[in-house]
């Protein structure tokens, strides 16, 4: 029989394993990138917080000393000086002095000249809010007003410290901190991420002899079924090619002759009365029903319920069986609390019906054996005195049925052995266990 051919799951197999991987690192990756990413944007954010609320002690409690809603109520000079040093230090990169007029805000003054004088409506961005004190912090937007900040504008945070002046006009000290947070998640990346990235390659790599054994294990599994599925071909068509035979030699063979006889009825036949050419057709007929119902029963079985296995054994194994071979089929039921369910005993005819043809079939004995003996163990045993077979070389090609058996058996548990040598027969084992039923005591 030829071997189906191997299929490549251990390629297929171990490109998935290489994906996954990929894929797992690829995502660890990303995942670290953005947690990082997010970490360092809120330290940036509390350490701006931070700078400004440094900048507000130092600064704020003297601006609000002036009069910045009166000509002359202020020095933007002396502005500048408590201002500058935050900018010449680099604490922050750019400073802004707005005053609350009406609807609209205007800045004062910032170490930006050119920006003096720019004013807004108080309802848009970040002034929305100005004049509800404390500190606000927003990303720095790319508008007009910001042009001159472009060039850091994704280096910078924006707060804005609100207080009020000696006049209680609304004013807001807005200074641009650097933030550093992309530098800082680009460091934490580049120090994190060989050891990520070498940590779910070890993974990878540790886990790939599993996912090879489990390949190997697939492809062995695929193999035996399709092994199996072939033989159950195999079976099929020789079934096939005996029910043919079976009913070319019996049933079509005596329909045949009864219709012979029917329509010679008026004839005169050797050795048959004429009055009984009618009784000699409708025996005919009688024993080709008989011989149709027996094959009906072969190709669809009917249930055989656990209770009646031991009572129905015999019979279902006598038509495989011709004479003049002698059959003995003797049944033990030993323990009680043996729980043989009806799945066991359809099980158990199929083997032992199987296991007598294949005996009959085979080893041409003058007897063959058949044992069920029930225990704690269900042990089904055959044993011929045909020709036999040589165990080292296994048995002759045509024991598909075997091979089916023995997986059946082995589905359910149990194994199926042989012991047999030439010119003395062989003897089949069959065993299954059984579990013992709930109402029996240990």
């Amino acid at each position: 029989m030829k071997r189906p051919p191997r299929l490549p799951t251990l390629r297929r197999a171990l490109l998935c394993h290489v994906l996954l991987a990929g894929l797992v690192t690829v995502v660890a990756a990303a995942g670290a990138g953005t947690t990082a990413w997010r970490t360092s944007n809120q330290q940036a954010a509390r350490a701006a917080l931070q700078v400004s609320a440094a900048i507000a002690d130092a600064a704020i409690a003297s601006l609000a000393t002036h009069d910045f809603g009166a000509p002359g109520g202020y020095d933007r000079a002396d502005v500048l000086d408590r201002l500058q040093p935050f900018v010449l230090s680099g604490t922050v990169y750019r400073v802004k002095l707005w005053i609350v007029e009406g609807e609209r805000a205007r800045i004062l003054v910032s170490d930006e000249a050119r920006l003096e004088g720019t004013s807004r409506d108080t309802d848009s961005g970040p002034l929305r809010s100005i004049g509800s004190a404390g500190q606000r912090i927003f990303d720095v937007p790319d508008d007009v007003e910001h042009r001159y900040e472009t060039t850091r504008q994704d280096q910078l945070l924006e707060v804005f410290l609100d207080f009020r002046d000696a006049a209680r006009n609304v004013l807001s000290l807005e200074l641009y901190v650097p933030a550093g947070g992309d530098a800082a998640a680009l460091q934490a990346m580049t120090d994190q991420l060989p050891l990520l990235v070498a940590g779910a390659l070890g993974i990878g790599l540790a886990t790939l002899p599993l996912t090879v054994a489990a390949s190997r294990r697939t492809r062995r599994t695929a193999e035996r079924y399709a092994i199996l599925a072939t033989l159950a071909v195999t079976a099929s068509d020789r079934e096939r090619r005996e029910l043919a035979q079976r009913l070319h030699d019996g049933p079509i063979q005596a329909l045949s002759a009864a219709s012979v006889v029917m329509s010679l009825d008026t004839m005169t036949l050797p050795g048959v009365p004429p009055a009984g050419s009618r009784t000699l057709a409708h025996n005919l007929v009688r024993d080709s029903i008989r011989q149709l119902r027996t094959l009906t029963d072969d190709v669809v079985p009917d249930p055989i319920p656990a209770a009646d296995l031991a009572a129905r054994l015999p019979a279902l194994l006598r038509p495989a069986v011709p004479e003049p071979i002698a059959l003995d089929v003797r049944v033990a039921h030993h323990d009680p609390g043996a729980d043989l369910n009806d799945d066991h005993a359809l099980l158990v005819a199929r083997s032992a019906r199987e296991l007598v043809r294949n005996a009959v079939r085979h080893g041409r004995p003058a007897r063959v054996s058949v044992i069920l003996d029930i225990g704690d163990t269900l042990r089904l045993t055959v044993d011929d005195n045909g020709a036999g077979f040589d165990p080292r070389r296994g048995p002759q090609p045509g024991h598909v049925g075997l091979t089916l058996i023995a997986q059946a058996v082995a589905d359910a548990g149990g194994a199926l052995s042989l012991r047999s040598s030439p010119n003395t027969g062989c003897t089949a084992t069959v065993q299954l266990p059984l579990p013992r039923s709930p109402h029996q005591g240990a």
